[in-house]
């Protein structure tokens, strides 16, 4: 049997492996976990708390898989136990730099200061129009949107229950669909 090939149909085995390697003291395993993590998590953490705040975010993420990864019951939920991590600690530091401001206190000029065009939104829009939805909010989002992944599981990743899931993917919407909408209206 190719090796390859093996690795290429479970990956999943692979990481649980990586896991109970790197729980019994094994470095390079832990290592090797980190560098899979790394890119994942630094977008989810980027499009979350910001640019600014993102190598922060992704040290302490590193440090605290570090710390607690020994008590982690279930070494095949490493990957959403991650996310749920580096999300409390992107939350926090949200939190510390008040950055967020609910849309309904923003004032009108600062609402009509982007001009997104039809079409693809840049990055940089994209990443303004995130702003506007609250840390919560966006954290669903993201993992519902960007990664793909079901409520339920964007549910688990942040350990809330499913019904906060889908309020804050509503309130998301509703948010960005709001502001959008006011941005394409004629004056």
């Amino acid at each position: 049997m190719d090796t390859a090939t093996h690795i290429k149909e479970s990956p999943r085995s692979d990481q649980t492996m990586l896991v109970l390697l790197a729980q019994s003291g094994d470095r390079a395993a832990l290592e090797q976990l980190l560098h899979d993590i790394y890119a994942p998590l630094r977008r989810y953490i980027i499009l979350l708390a910001g640019v600014t705040f993102a190598d922060d975010v992704l040290q302490e993420t590193s440090i605290q898989i570090f710390r607690k990864l020994p008590f982690l019951r279930e070494p095949a939920v490493f990957r959403p136990w991650s996310f749920r991590i580096a999300s409390r600690i992107a939350f926090s530091h949200l939190k510390r730099a008040r950055r967020w401001q609910p849309l309904d206190d923003v004032p009108p000029e600062q609402l009509t200061a982007l001009d997104p065009g039809i079409g693809e939104l840049p990055d940089e829009v994209f990443l303004n129009l995130l702003d506007r939805v609250s840390p919560a909010s966006r954290a669903v989002l993201l993992l519902h949107y960007q990664h793909g992944l079901s409520l339920e599981e964007s549910a688990i990743i942040l350990d809330i229950p499913i019904g906060t899931a889908k309020s804050r993917l509503h309130y998301g919407i509703t948010t960005l669909r709001k502001y959008l909408t006011s941005e394409r209206k004629p004056a």
